[in-house]
């Protein structure tokens, strides 16, 4: 099973919204595009904060920090699983 954010799930009904009416985000209310703005923050601050701990899980592997490394992936399970 693909986990979908609640935050890609709303993306995706705006931009097919969007798609049915021209293709253009414009065709969208007001609203919607400011939803459409904040959807793209949450995602952006999401992917972020994975791509971050990713990397430092790396590092701490790396460095043979085992304590670190499952920490950081400790870290990680918890925010992938408020993913779903």
């Amino acid at each position: 099973m693909v986990a979908i954010h609640a935050v890609h799930r709303r993306m995706a009904e705006l931009a097919l919204k969007a798609k049915l009416a021209g293709g253009s985000y414009e065709r969208l209310s007001l609203s919607e595009r400011q939803e459409l703005v904040h959807c793209l923050a949450v995602n952006l601050e999401l992917v972020r904060k994975l791509d971050s701990l990713k990397s430092l899980a790396y590092l701490a592997y790396e460095q043979g920090d085992m304590e670190w490394h499952n920490e950081i992936c400790e870290k990680l399970d918890e925010l992938e699983a408020g993913l779903i």
